[in-house]
C-alpha cells in the first residue's frame, strides 16, 4: 500500500495538478507585486498552526489518560504524526484513526476497545466542533454582518449535513446496545466478513462481543469525567480553526485581508472536500485550486488568491509533513506498523 507504482502514479498526478494550477493562477504576480511582506504574521501562523496540530495529539492523550490507558504525551504524540504522515502520503479513509487505534492498543491498561473508542470519541468531537464553528461563522456572516454568503447555500447545508450525520455514526459505534442490534440485523455477508475481521488474532480484538464489552466499559468510565471530555473538545475546536486562523494571517501578512468568518466557510468547504480524497496524497494541486477558486469567488484577484492559498498550505501541509515525517522516520513508522501495514 506504501509504495508501488498505483502510489507513484498518483503522486504524480498530484503533481502535475499542483504544476498546472501554479501556472494558470500565478501566484508570483502577486507575490512580486507586494510592497511589503510581514514576516512577523507569516511567522505567527506557523506557530498558531503548529500549536494546533500539537493540541491535537494531546486532547487524544487526555482521552485516553481518562479512560486509564497508561500512555505517555510523548508516545500519544509520536502515534498520532506517524498516524497523519502516513495519510498524508497515502490517502486512507479515516486511516488515522486506525493507526492511531493500532498503536496503542496494548499499552499499559488498554486494549482494542479502549484504543478504538478514544479515536471515535476523538473524531466525533472533530465533528461536532466542525459544524459548530461553521453554523457560528454562518450566523454572524448573515445575521449580524447582514452579508450574503457568497458560495452556494446548498454546499453550506450539505457541509453542516455531513458534519451532523457522520456525529450520529460514530454516536451509534459508541452504543454497544445498537452495535449488538446491527450485527445481528446486517446480511449474513456483513456479519460474516465482519466476525472474520474481528477473530483475526493479529488484531487482538477478541471477537466481536469482547470488543464491544471493552467499548462499552472505556465509554463508561469517561463518561463521568466531564472536565477531561470538555478540556479535549475546546483543543479540538481549537486545532479545527488554527486552518482559517492561517489563512486569516497570510492574507494580513500578504496586505490583503479576508474577513475571518468569511475564510471559516471557506476553509470548511475545503476541509470538506479534502475529507473525501482517497486519491492524491494531500490533495496535491486539487486543495491549492479549491482553496483558491473560493477565494475568488468572495471578490480576492486570481492571483492573489493563489498566493494566500499557496502559502496557507506551505503552513498548514508542506512544514506539518515535514515536522510529522521527521517524527516518523526518526522512530521507524514502517516498524511500528508493520502487521498493520501486511
Amino acid at each position: 500500500m506504501l509504495g508501488g507504482k498505483r502510489g507513484l502514479a498518483l503522486t504524480s498526478l498530484g503533481l502535475v495538478l499542483f504544476i498546472v494550477y501554479l501556472v494558470y493562477s500565478n501566484p508570483l504576480e502577486a507575490l512580486t507585486q507586494l510592497e511589503g511582506f510581514d514576516v512577523g504574521l507569516f511567522l505567527l501562523s506557523i506557530v498558531v498552526n503548529d500549536m494546533g496540530l500539537l493540541l491535537f495529539a494531546v486532547s487524544w492523550w487526555v482521552l485516553l489518560k481518562a479512560m486509564g490507558v497508561g500512555v505517555r504525551l510523548s508516545e500519544a504524540i509520536q502515534a498520532t504524526f506517524i498516524s497523519l504522515f502516513v495519510v498524508w502520503m497515502f490517502p486512507i479513509p479515516v486511516g488515522s484513526e486506525f493507526i492511531r487505534a493500532y498503536l496503542v492498543r496494548d499499552k499499559g491498561n488498554s486494549s482494542s476497545g479502549k484504543a478504538i473508542a478514544s479515536v471515535v470519541i476523538h473524531k466525533t468531537m472533530y465533528n461536532v466542533s466542525f459544524g459548530a464553528i461553521i453554523a457560528v461563522a454562518a450566523v454572524v456572516l448573515t445575521l449580524v454582518y447582514g452579508v450574503e454568503i457568497p458560495l452556494r447555500g446548498d454546499l453550506l447545508w450539505l457541509v453542516l449535513v455531513f458534519s451532523v450525520g457522520s456525529s450520529i455514526l460514530f454516536a451509534v459505534i459508541l452504543n454497544t446496545r445498537a452495535l449488538r442490534w446491527l450485527y445481528g440485523h446486517s446480511p449474513s455477508f456483513i456479519s460474516d466478513r465482519l466476525e472474520g475481521s474481528v477473530d483475526d488474532s493479529r488484531l487482538g480484538l477478541g471477537g466481536f462481543d469482547n470488543l464491544v464489552d471493552e467499548i462499552g466499559s472505556a465509554v463508561s468510565s469517561l463518561r463521568p469525567k466531564l472536565f477531561h471530555s470538555a478540556t479535549a473538545f475546546a483543543m479540538v475546536a481549537f486545532q479545527w480553526s488554527t486552518g482559517s486562523i492561517t489563512a486569516y494571517l497570510v492574507s494580513l501578512s500578504l496586505g490583503h485581508p479576508v474577513d475571518f468568518w468569511l475564510i471559516v466557510i471557506i476553509y470548511a468547504m475545503v476541509e470538506f472536500v479534502q475529507q473525501f480524497n482517497i486519491f492524491i496524497p494531500g490533495g496535491l494541486g486539487v486543495i491549492d485550486a479549491g482553496l483558491t477558486g473560493a477565494f475568488v469567488l468572495v471578490g480576492v484577484p486570481l492571483s492573489m488568491a493563489s498566493a494566500i492559498s499557496l502559502l496557507t498550505r506551505l503552513v498548514t501541509y508542506w512544514f506539518e509533513v515535514v515536522v510529522a515525517g521527521f517524527v516518523s522516520f526518526h522512530y521507524g513508522f514502517r516498524e511500528s506498523l508493520k502487521e498493520y501495514l501486511e
